[in-house]
């Protein structure tokens, strides 16, 4: 196989310089599951370089309504694992780094991580430590750290910039942070009233302990995000052009709306 035939229908939207920063670009994925996976598999078929990929956690039925690798012959699998499957037969020219397991030490994902043009945070809500820790590390790297949970029928794009805003103070994160592995994200607060749902309200409260999500925003996850860092890494998006925290991008598609917004309008608690 050909890597320019391959990828012949970029060129027009990218020059063919542009795809070879794609190609020469390396892209971290901290989570393949919910998001993570569709998000790394767009950028496979962009046409990325290199990818190193890493999640802890096997597939279950519940991940089978959004969840790209999750299928009836990958149930009890580690993700990571079979998500790599996927990519390899997606993009057989990129290099696949694949953890199945997430470093603990910070020096070990640090070096996971190194060298990277961009670097997905599709960790869970439950992780926030573990956010934290892959956040700093990509500001210290200099590098943009980019994540789209999937609230309702919506995908909300946050891009945190190495010189700006950090994901702690995004996420009003108290300033203990022996407080931090229990502490939940105020997704309710962030989102706020305009775009707030009892789906949310109910996760929050406790009423239910997951959110409520589908295939559908799955998708338009992987698209909001996967093309946002091809944009960035290509040049494409200037930077300047960048939305980055406090502000971050929602697109709904219930109510056919496609917003930036002030996602930090109160103070640090």
């Amino acid at each position: 196989m050909n890597y320019d035939q391959v990828y012949l229908r970029n060129i027009g939207i990218f020059t063919d310089r542009q795809q070879a920063r794609l190609r020469q670009a390396k892209i971290t994925v901290a989570g393949v599951g919910g998001v993570g996976g569709i998000q790394a598999v767009t950028l496979a078929r962009m046409g990325i370089g290199e990818m190193t990929i890493m999640d802890p956690g096997v597939f279950d039925e519940p991940d089978m309504n959004r969840q790209y690798a999750a299928m009836k012959n990958t149930i009890g699998q580690n993700k990571a694992r079979a998500t790599a499957g996927l990519l390899k037969k997606i993009n057989p020219f990129m290099k696949l780094n694949v953890f199945e397991h997430a470093p603990e030490q910070r020096a070990e994902l640090a070096g996971l991580m190194r060298n990277s043009s961009i670097v997905i945070d599709a960790i869970d809500y439950r992780g926030f430590d573990y956010k934290v820790m892959f956040a700093e590390i990509a500001r210290e790297q200099g590098v943009y750290n980019l994540s789209a949970p999937i609230p309702d029928f919506g995908a909300l794009l946050m891009v945190f910039d190495p010189r700006g805003m950090t994901l702690e103070e995004f996420y009003r994160a108290p300033r203990d942070r022996a407080l931090w592995p229990e502490y939940d994200i105020p997704l309710v607060e962030i989102m706020g009233a305009k775009r707030g749902s009892r789906n949310l309200a109910d996760f929050a409260s406790k009423k239910r302990p997951y959110i409520s999500s589908n295939a559908g925003a799955a998708a338009l996850a992987g698209a909001l995000l996967g093309t946002e860092a091809a944009l960035i890494i290509t040049g494409v998006r200037k930077p300047a052009d960048i939305v980055s925290a406090p502000r971050a991008t929602y697109v709904d598609l219930l109510s056919r709306t496609f917003e930036t917004f002030n996602a930090y309008p109160g103070n640090r608690t």
